[in-house]
């Protein structure tokens, strides 16, 4: 049968070993090698990082250069027709009313909230990575269970065609198989098609191609474990902090502010001037200025702006206290999940004792004659289902362990084993 050799070929059915074997956690390492928008992340981080460098050298003395040059109509002994100058400029703030500080915690708190921003996508693209993982999974143990089932119904479809012909059977009786089988073999394509859609998001968050997967599975969880604040709330934290340094940056203004500076001029004259050498004009002198200076009024400008940026952080950080208590509540959830899947998967393993049981007393029934074609089916259908179920609540359960260790702001990738 033609679907048959696709799936063998596709799946290899479980058993025979390629080089695109692939495990959850080489997944989970493609991510940071290959992954475009993580590497976005990264450069964000870097220029923050760039910026806070930046910042830390805004204490140190700064030395400017720079040259005139000065052309006059009238000119006379004392103001030459042509003059130059070079000049150096040697400039150290002594006191900024903390500004500068300021603004360097600001920007400290900005390049830990680029590597909590950095870290949250990761964790999430790890989370979305393990959930589509135990859904092809799932999907194809569901694909097994199809297939199984496929092979039943080509069976009874060859064996109903036998009895149509010794007149033991109507064709009503084949047909019934037959539309079975078509159904059967729609749901294969059909999940052959989910599993291509989950393998093509994969590859394009990892970089990494693959044909099937490894076993894999994470850690038991301790629903005893302490919960860790999540990235969005270190987030929301560090950037409710930045704003409000920036805030105190604005305030300094109504501090003195004192500076030091010091400027060496060199002259240089239209030789034609007898000014340029009868000493009237100076060749060079050095000038030392010590400036400071005070907002004294502003009618509540600065006051204003500043009360804007303290506004601007609380709002922050109730966001954060919001993004708490969401963790916190997700985190109870989480752990209900845990508690219900295992009674799910208990549930579903007595299904599948239960479904095989009835399929095997049917089959003999139907084969003697004692059960109709609809009994048959409907006890076929009842196992397929059982065993889907149970696959299901498997992978289900994973995918409420990898879920449960997110909320607890833990990585999934280091409970993956």
């Amino acid at each position: 049968m033609k679907i048959n050799k696709k799936i063998l070929f596709f799946y290899g059915l479980i058993n025979v070993c390629f080089a695109s074997e692939v495990g959850l956690d080489d997944l989970v390492n493609g991510i940071a090698q290959n992954n475009q928008i993580l590497k976005s992340y990264n450069y964000q981080a870097l220029a923050k990082e760039k910026e806070l460098e930046s910042q830390k050298r805004s204490f140190f003395p700064t030395i400017d250069v720079g040259g005139t040059y000065v052309y006059n109509n009238r000119y006379n002994a004392f103001t030459p027709e042509e003059s130059k100058n070079i000049y150096g400029v040697a400039s150290l703030d002594l006191y900024d009313g903390g500004k500068k500080s300021a603004l360097l915690k600001s920007k400290t708190f900005d390049y830990k909230a680029s590597l909590y921003e950095k870290d949250a996508f990761s964790k999430n693209t790890i989370l979305d990575i393990i959930q589509r993982y135990f859904l092809i999974q799932k999907l194809q143990s569901n694909l097994v269970v199809l297939q199984m089932k496929s092979n039943e119904l080509q069976y009874q479809i060859k064996r109903a065609t036998s009895f149509v012909k010794a007149g033991l059977m109507t064709q009503d009786d084949v047909d019934k198989f037959q539309a079975s089988s078509d159904e059967n073999d729609y749901n294969i394509e059909n999940t052959m098609l989910a599993i291509d859609e989950q393998k093509e998001q994969i590859q394009t968050q990892t970089g990494i191609e693959f044909n099937y997967f490894r076993e894999s599975s994470l850690v038991e969880p301790d629903t005893n474990i302490q919960i860790d604040d999540d990235e969005q709330t270190k987030i929301l934290d560090a950037k409710a902090k930045s704003i409000k340094e920036i805030g105190n940056s604005v305030g300094s203004a109504y501090i003195p502010q004192i500076k030091i500076q010091d400027t060496y001029y060199k002259y240089f004259y239209d030789d034609d001037t007898i000014a340029s050498s009868s000493g009237f004009l100076v060749n060079d002198k050095n000038v030392l200025t010590l400036s400071a200076t005070w907002r004294i009024f502003d009618a509540g400008q600065i006051s204003k702006q500043k009360e804007a940026y303290t506004l601007q952080s609380l709002a922050l950080q109730e966001q954060k206290l919001n993004s708490i208590k969401t963790q916190k509540s997700s985190f109870e959830l989480a752990k209900k999940r845990l508690k219900t899947t295992l009674a799910q998967i208990k549930s579903a393993t007595s299904a599948v004792k239960s479904a095989e049981s009835t399929y095997e007393i049917v089959t003999q029934k139907y084969e003697a004659g004692l059960a109709d074609n609809v009994a048959y089916l409907d006890a076929l259908n009842a196992k397929s289902s059982a065993m889907s179920r149970y696959k299901t609540a498997l992978y289900d359960y994973e995918i409420a362990k990898s879920l449960f260790y997110y909320y607890a702001g833990k990585n999934p990738k280091e409970f993956i084993r």
